[in-house]
């Protein structure tokens, strides 16, 4: 891969994972209530179910499209309802406090809540199917440059999401003031319902 391409490819990655969508929302409400390392491994599972999709379009895009492409649709419900359970149990979190010390999920729960989320997102196979061909001619992708394609790719998703990430972080200290738990809490549980909705019905 030369340096054109893999500045092309970064970019790609980087505005679309801080475009709004359900992944780049779920994050911002995990580091609005709880903090950067909670919601890195958010992030890093959102990253992982992404290149999870590249390597299919990569791969095996007529395979996933004969067997999987025809279930997305049932999947993204599913995953929506899970976003907005998540965002009616952080609405109803009264007692959960803002601070770095309040507990949260595993890493590990959260890797996989990320992964669940990006995975049941068909929009991030179309993407990558439609931008990809542009710069890829994917009928002669040898395994080197597709592990370098999809370090790229990887790169640009985690620059720009833990840029989202460490902005919300910073931005939440201006909010951890006496009796705000609760307000910030009614605002993450909003934007995961959002989220939720967008994920199901868009």
């Amino acid at each position: 891969m030369d340096f054109a391409q893999f500045i092309a490819l970064f970019l790609i990655a980087f505005v679309f994972v801080i475009t709004p969508g359900p992944g780049t929302l779920a994050v911002f409400a995990k580091s609005m209530s709880q903090g950067f390392v909670p919601a890195f491994y958010l992030s890093v599972g959102l990253a992982l179910g992404d290149l999870i999709y590249l390597s299919i379009v990569i791969f095996s895009l007529d395979l996933f499209a004969e067997f999987v492409m025809p279930m997305m649709d049932y999947v993204r419900v599913l995953g929506g309802a899970y976003l907005i359970y998540l965002g009616i149990n952080a609405w109803n979190s009264h007692k959960v406090k803002l601070s770095t010390k309040s507990t949260h999920k595993s890493n590990i729960a959260e890797l996989s809540t990320g992964l669940l989320v990006s995975l049941v997102n068909p929009k991030v196979m179309i993407f990558y199917i439609a931008i990809l061909p542009a710069f890829i001619d994917l009928s002669n992708v040898d395994f080197i440059y597709a592990v370098e394609i999809l370090a790229t790719v990887g790169i640009g998703l985690m620059v720009g999401i833990s840029l989202i990430n460490a902005t919300v972080s910073r931005i939440k200290c201006a909010f951890e003031k006496p009796n705000t738990d609760q307000l910030i809490n009614q605002i993450v549980g909003v934007v995961m319902i959002l989220a939720g909705t967008l994920l199901a019905l868009v």
